[in-house]
């Protein structure tokens, strides 16, 4: 039996030059926010002050506020770049024929189609649900190979919560879809 479940396929107006600006205002705007920030850690009559490493910031402004801009900036090129080697997956078809799960997904920088097929008994799944303030209620999908995260799908903020059989879906793999039938 060869079940399938489709979302349409992802599209992004993003390209190189947008990133790129995106990356130097980021790393603007953490550069100055550091040079207001480490001020504000060492100022007199904090119980900061004492500590040799605030002292040393305080004393290397220029640097302090290069290293925050820099590691946060790292920080998100390294999520930006996990998620575009993986893609945006669209679309899931389990083929209980071949005992294989075949994922197709898209590049969003490139436009790019993968194909991914993972056997079933190195699979494993984990469905996390989040809630926050901001966000609301979550659940994050990680399809897992052999243990290490390949793919990671937010059900409900992406187009996956319009799919009709989200709920089948999501039963599919809670009830551990590789069980020999």
């Amino acid at each position: 039996m060869i079940d399938s479940y489709e979302i349409e396929k992802p599209a992004s107006d993003l390209n190189f030059l947008t990133i790129g600006i995106k990356y130097i205002v980021l790393f603007l705007v953490f550069f100055l926010a550091g040079w207001i920030a480490i001020p504000l850690f060492v100022s007199k009559g904090r119980p900061t002050r004492v500590n040799s490493t605030f002292e040393l910031l305080f004393e290397n402004p220029l640097l302090s506020s290069l290293l925050i801009s820099v590691g946060v900036i790292t920080s998100f090129i390294y999520r930006t770049r996990k998620k575009y080697k993986f893609g945006e997956v669209f679309k899931m078809e389990f083929n209980d024929f071949d005992r294989k799960l075949e994922i197709k997904t898209v590049n969003l920088a490139n436009g790019q189609e993968k194909d991914n097929s993972y056997d079933y008994k190195n699979l494993s799944y984990d469905l996390q649900k989040t809630e926050d303030s901001l966000f609301g209620k979550q659940r994050i999908l990680k399809i897992k190979n052999h243990g290490k995260t390949v793919h990671e799908i937010n059900l409900d903020r992406t187009a996956w919560c319009r799919n009709e059989r989200i709920d089948k879906l999501i039963e599919r793999i809670k009830t551990g879809h590789n069980t020999e039938s």
